[in-house]
């Protein structure tokens, strides 16, 4: 006969004790053989290095240091601009904690430790807390790092910029955290947490491009420039951030088990698939704790009967589009606009910005390919078609260059409409064609390249070659994706020159769509090549 436990029995210590020792048992039994003062070495020699990095880097940019004008728009406008992206942080946390985030317990602690009769809230902390730490920590250096970037075009010493930057990412951090503990607590409705988060992120917005007062989360912004103007209000914030983490440890245990264990079996799966570099599974477990669904009615129309009868791959594809739900309509139009904020910022004379515009670009891609990919997760399907599937894989690249587009002018109207001139229009039309054909590319090589074939060939490889393969494999298609915005780079020394910047953008676009056409040849004789492989080596290729 099953019986709930008693107020007594949660509350009583040695439960709680009988918790930690098994978890310390666990623990021990995972590290055993381990030898400490090796992974001691690892990790003291990798944070060296990764120090060493980005201190070399940093100082090896160079970028000129702005004008006093330029320094005191930075100022004025800089706040709200990081407001809007404390915003959409904080609305990730909440979004997270709606759906049993951002805790990931292992499976036993859900399935055991939540239903023992022991106080959830304790059980709980623990997981918390770690959580809470490693996420605070890695967003303290990564801005510190964005600091030190800043420190190359501000004025001032260095280490008041190191030191705002690692704090106003903690803090944000802290916030979003904060805010996802509160929200899976269910002390309140979720949807109400959602809701203001939402209302913040409009707040934000709306401010940067009107009148209105600025959002609660613009002081937090000003801490980023508290190396140019002071603001003690900053300071609240992190007050903030700290009442916030605070009361969500206080209010963990009343998480649901029933979203804590499906969240467990995701991320589980999710780690096992970082670990087999398979980045389709990725994505797909990624969107399965986003919890998207297709739409049930679609955005787009149908494409008329004679074009679809010509293009029957492309009207597919755009019918795959039309069902995107509406989270991943907006996920890729602010990845779009912060490819296009960051290409801005590259123009204005922030190089490593660079980095951002392609990656973001790279990340776009991946989600306008999904036709493609999902034609990759049927093989046989495919195979059965009497067609090459080289030749239908290069037709699906119709529809991620024609989406890419539409998310590049959305992105362009923004980042020109700060600050309109015809300059800014003529150089944004010519810097987002080879911008969208390498998002495209880029991602097409890791679409293409993530299959069951190439895997198996890899198992085959001898390690020594094997290494190599993986580490090209991995950082090839985000670099073909940066390169679409080299061109953006000439055109900016051309104009620091006195010489026509768009010209030479064009000049040197041409090198980049040589690029992307030789990747689509790849494409289309990709299953050719390696047929050709695997009878010089007697095995069969599929």
């Amino acid at each position: 006969m099953l019986t709930l436990p008693s107020d007594s029995d949660i509350a009583d210590p040695t439960a709680f004790a009988a918790v930690a020792s098994l978890r310390s048992a666990r623990n021990r039994r995972r590290l055993a053989g381990k030898e400490w003062g090796e992974l001691a070495y690892r990790v003291y020699t990798t944070s060296l290095a990764a120090l060493v990095a980005v201190v070399f880097l940093s100082g090896l940019v160079g970028d000129n240091r702005l004008q006093p004008d330029e320094v005191d728009s930075a100022v004025r406008l800089g706040p709200a601009w990081m407001g809007l992206l404390v915003a959409l942080v904080v609305l990730i946390g909440v979004r997270s904690g709606s759906r049993g985030g951002p805790i990931a317990m292992e499976r036993p602690d859900v399935q055991h430790l939540l239903l023992a009769p022991v106080d959830r809230g304790q059980v709980l902390r623990r997981p918390s807390l770690s959580v809470l730490f490693s996420g605070i920590g890695i967003a303290a250096l990564v801005g510190a790092l964005a600091g030190s970037l800043l420190d190359q075009r501000f004025p001032g010493p260095a280490v008041p910029w190191v030191a705002s930057g690692a704090l106003f990412a903690a803090t944000t951090v802290a916030l979003s955290l904060g805010a996802a503990l509160l929200t899976a607590s269910r002390r309140i409705p979720p949807i109400a947490w959602v809701l203001a988060a939402w209302l913040l992120v409009a707040w934000s917005a709306a401010a940067i491009f009107t009148d209105i007062p600025a959002s609660p989360t613009s002081a937090l912004g000003s801490m980023l420039f508290w190396p140019q103007a002071f603001t003690p209000l900053a300071l609240g914030a992190v007050v903030i951030a700290v009442v916030l983490v605070l009361a969500g440890l206080a209010l963990i245990g009343g998480l649901v088990i029933e979203l804590a264990l499906r969240r467990t079996a995701l991320v589980g799966q999710l780690r096992f698939a970082v670990t087999q570099q398979d980045l389709r599974a990725v994505v797909l477990l990624r969107r399965q704790l986003a919890a998207e669904r297709p739409r049930g009615r679609p955005w787009l129309p149908r494409l008329p009967r004679p074009i679809a009868d010509r293009a029957p791959v492309l009207a597919r594809d755009l019918a795959s589009v039309g069902r995107w739900p509406a989270r991943r309509v907006l996920r890729i139009l602010v990845t779009g606009i912060a490819a296009a904020l960051a290409a801005r910022g590259v123009w204005s004379g922030t190089t490593p910005l660079l980095l951002v515009a392609g990656l973001a670009g790279y990340v776009a891609g991946l989600d306008a390919l999904e036709p493609l990919a999902q034609e990759i997760d049927h093989p046989g399907l495919a195979g059965s078609f009497p067609e090459v599937r080289g030749a239908t894989a290069v037709r699906h690249l119709a529809e991620p260059i024609i989406v890419v587009s539409v998310v590049a002018a959305v992105g362009a109207a923004v980042a020109v409409g700060i600050d309109p001139s015809a300059l800014g229009l003529r150089v944004a039309a010519v810097a987002a064609v080879p911008a969208v054909l390498c998002a495209v590319a880029g991602a097409g090589i890791t679409v293409v390249s993530d299959q069951v074939l190439d895997r198996a060939d890899a198992s085959l490889m001898q390690p020594e070659v094997a290494g190599p393969r993986l580490l090209i494999r991995t950082l090839w298609p985000p670099i073909v994706s940066v390169l679409g915005f080299v061109p953006l780079l000439i055109g900016r020394s051309a104009a620091l020159a006195g010489r026509d910047p768009v010209g030479a953008m064009a000049a040197a676009s041409l090198p980049v769509v040589i690029l992307f056409g030789l990747i689509v040849v790849w494409v289309r004789f990709r299953d050719d090549i390696h047929e050709s492989m695997a009878e010089a080596t007697g095995r069969s290729a599929t």
